[in-house]
């Protein structure tokens, strides 16, 4: 497992979980900040209604998009949902250490979708 990698998908669960200071209801919003309501920007990046993520977990979630979907479905198992690992790799059909060894297979395949974003970041 590579611990930054681990560490930048826990992020970015946190962030889709609304667990970053933020509420994700209006109604919350306004007991978060006492009543005042703060202003939005433009062009929200919330495709999935949760309140907007901030940048690092957005490139996050597009190098996520380029990998295979069974690598995605194994970040959205085991980075948002609280539980044992077992318990998960029996929700996903698989032995314990199938599940450790794919997981470090997405730790390494993430890292490299990262690198290759920053490239044609930095190109364009």
């Amino acid at each position: 497992m590579i611990k930054a990698m681990d560490e930048l998908l826990k992020h970015w669960a946190d962030q889709w979980k609304c667990r970053s200071l933020r509420q994700c209801s209006p109604l919350g919003k306004l007991m978060e900040f006492k009543g005042v309501m703060p202003s939005g920007t433009k062009g929200s990046r919330d495709p999935l209604g949760h309140g907007e993520i901030d940048d690092l977990a957005w490139e996050v979630y597009e190098a996520l998009e380029t990998l295979s979907n069974e690598l995605q479905v194994l970040a959205w198992e085991h980075y948002h949902w609280d539980g044992y690992n077992e318990h998960k790799a029996q929700r996903l059909g698989l032995a314990e250490r199938t599940y450790y060894a794919r997981l470090d297979k997405l730790h390494i395949q993430l890292r490299e979708a990262l690198k290759a974003r920053r490239k044609t970041v930095k190109r364009a």
